[in-house]
């Protein structure tokens, strides 16, 4: 049985005409599976940190602007330091969206640790006001809230990171 030699051919994106002897193109696409596979080694496994808050305080109001802080514990799962470099949040409290913002001042996470830090958040006075009227017409001793974070971990190989945190809150905590 005779072998007949096969090109495969195809046109670059400038329009020349390229072709590949068969030999070739199984030689490119194992280099490609390997590059691929050592790609995937190069990812160690991650597993999420857990975000959870601790507490809400009022800061003194400026303007029509309410402040608040909002404490936060982060706990790192992981057995490399965890180094966020940057975090956008937002607070919906009983589903109005009351806050956001964004912060670069969050502590280095050492492995299988935690971190406890506070963030500053300015209201939506319209979305405020809808919840004050929300709340008067419920007369609830506590409230459910929903943070919504991404993280930034600043690592080649990950996007950022979106943890959701939801909880309830008794009024009495607050302060």
């Amino acid at each position: 049985m005779n072998l007949i030699p096969v090109r495969v051919c195809h046109r670059d994106a400038i329009g020349h005409i390229v072709a590949f002897s068969a030999n070739s193109a199984k030689c490119f696409s194992l280099i490609l599976l390997l590059c691929l596979s050592g790609c995937a080694t190069l990812t160690p496994e991650f597993d999420e940190p857990d975000v959870e808050v601790t507490s809400i305080h009022r800061l003194p109001a400026e303007g029509m602007e309410q402040r608040f802080s909002v404490g936060l514990r982060v706990t790192n799962p992981n057995s490399e330091t965890l180094a966020i470099k940057g975090l956008s949040y937002s607070l919906s409290i009983e589903d109005y969206k009351v806050a956001s913002g964004v912060t670069a001042e969050i502590p280095v996470i050492e492995p299988y640790s935690e971190a406890r830090f506070s963030l500053p958040v300015s209201t939506s006075f319209i979305n405020s006001m809808r919840l004050v009227k929300h709340l008067i017409e419920l007369n609830k001793p506590s409230l459910t809230y929903r943070l919504e974070a991404k993280l930034d971990l600043g690592l080649t190989f990950m996007p950022k990171m979106s943890v959701v945190e939801e909880g309830e809150v008794q009024l009495g905590q607050i302060k």
